[in-house]
């Protein structure tokens, strides 16, 4: 029923009137007008439906269309990368194997730098390293060429090669230095900071280096020289001459000559603990003298003994 029949009916029941039409019949009427206007909606709808679904297509087909070039591009730029790499990684492959081949990959040239004493040449054949061979094979192996070096050049106290142009090596060398001399029947032989002793034959000393006399065993110098490289420079450079002079009783006995002309006795093992009481001990000195270290630190004149009064007088206590 539409509205205003039901309220038509809503009135007539309140006056108690019957109506003079049949609510059945209309609903019944009704609902065949609603039937066929849903039918003629449903009608009406359907081809709007299909319209939409056609353009729904062609959009999907047109899109399709327009992304195809873009696809193709995306395809070619990924097939240009792969042929890329497979030609850049050949290429490659190619330029290693004709570098092996080339006169490059081969050791050309050697230098030596930081040698003062040792001959360069001698460095250089003294290594082994072999020109026209595999350079990076010897370079890889370089440690073995630096030992031997070290191992066949006494004065050599280490080498390291390294890499200085295209197929070219250099020797870097850092030398011992020589601080003392050892004489043995007036024939000088340096004595490396070490305490090794070179076979080379000089016949005259070096100026301002000691000169060691009297030593026979190359253990005793080593000591010795372990002792005399922590000695302040000053020290070292007033000490004209090391006399190995041992006694029964003591084996480490040993007489440092000084340029300002006194004489200490002092063991090997306290050189360096004693050698610090040396300046006051020389500076209360009247005249050139021994100084004794071996015991405690006294001092005399020469040529005179030591009585209990002067021992007492000049000795220096320990602090």
């Amino acid at each position: 029923m539409t509205p205003w029949q039901k309220e038509n009916l809503e009135y007539l029941k309140t006056q108690g009137d019957q109506p003079g039409w049949n609510p059945s019949v209309l609903s019944n009427e009704q609902n065949q007008e609603e039937i066929v206007e849903d039918t003629e909606t449903e009608t009406e709808e359907a081809p709007s439906e299909n319209l939409e679904t056609e353009e729904i297509q062609k959009k999907t087909y047109e899109s399709f269309a327009d992304r195809l070039p873009n696809i193709k591009k995306v395809r070619n730029k990924r097939l240009f990368r792969r042929l890329t790499l497979i030609v850049s990684v050949f290429m490659i492959a190619i330029v290693i194997v004709l570098y092996f081949v080339s006169p490059l990959s081969k050791l050309g040239t050697v230098s030596v730098t930081g040698n003062k004493s040792v001959d360069s040449q001698k460095i250089i054949a003294q290594s082994k390293l072999e020109q026209g061979k595999s350079l990076w094979e010897q370079f890889g192996d370089r440690d073995i060429y630096e030992e031997k070096i070290v191992r066949q050049l006494p004065r050599v106290k280490k080498a390291t090669i390294s890499l200085s142009g295209i197929n070219s090596f250099n020797i870097k060398i850092d030398e011992y230095e020589v601080v003392a001399l050892e004489s043995i029947n007036n024939v000088f032989h340096p004595i490396l900071e070490n305490g090794k002793i070179l076979p080379e034959e000089m016949k005259a000393p070096i100026s301002g280096m000691p000169v060691f006399q009297n030593f026979k065993d190359q253990s005793i110098i080593k000591n010795l020289m372990n002792s005399y490289n922590k000695l302040p420079e000053d020290l070292k450079q007033n000490i004209s001459e090391i006399r190995y002079a041992p006694s029964n009783a003591n084996k480490e006995l040993i007489n440092l000559h000084m340029k300002d002309a006194n004489e200490v006795i002092v063991n090997i093992s306290q050189l360096e603990e004693k050698m610090a009481y040396y300046g006051r001990v020389a500076s209360q000195m009247d005249k050139p003298g021994i100084i004794d270290m071996e015991v405690g630190i006294f001092s005399y004149p020469f040529n005179n003994e030591v009585t209990e009064e002067s021992a007492g007088e000049s000795s220096q206590p320990l602090e």
